[in-house]
């Protein structure tokens, strides 16, 4: 029997900081950085699904983008967030009724996998009253719903007024 083999040759380079932390986490796990580097990245290739077409659509209907490209591949990696997002516009206007949503990817810059999808709730007029109810409004919501949410969502996502 004879096997073929297709492998091909994949070179990263990674910060100094992210270099530590492999080589740290593979001294841990007594492997070899290199064998380590392969099964994080078969994991997170593993990892990614596709967001569904009908999925696109259901959020363009709710939210405005910002860096749609970035939202997609966040929501590859982190799928479980699709039905919060799905149900957000449900529990936000209860508060905020015919607000506009905003989505946005921002990426932290001190740990490995630190970005946040942002949920926005877009608020008009800047006047104190207005921003003081807001944030009242924004407590309750944090309180009722948002802060109901598993951890790993609340880890990957957040949810505020603009």
């Amino acid at each position: 029997m004879q096997t073929a083999s297709n492998s091909q040759t994949l070179t990263i380079q990674l910060s100094p900081e992210d270099s530590e932390r492999l080589l740290a986490e593979a001294k841990r796990r007594q492997l070899d950085a290199h064998s380590l580097a392969e099964i994080l990245l078969h994991e997170s290739l593993t990892e990614l699904k596709p967001v569904a077409g009908a999925d696109i659509e259901s959020l363009e209907k709710l939210y405005s983008f910002r860096g749609k490209t970035e939202i997609l591949q966040f929501l590859e990696k982190h799928h479980f967030l699709m039905p919060v997002l799905l149900e957000a516009p449900d529990k936000i206007f209860n508060y905020f009724p015919g607000k506009k949503l905003c989505l946005e990817v921002e990426a932290g810059s001190e740990f490995i996998n630190s970005a946040q999808l942002f949920l926005d709730i877009i608020i008009d007029g800047d006047a104190d009253e207005i921003i003081d109810e807001a944030l009242d409004k924004e407590e309750k919501l944090s309180e009722d719903w948002y802060l109901t949410l598993p951890y790993e969502v609340r880890r990957f996502f957040s949810c505020g007024v603009r």
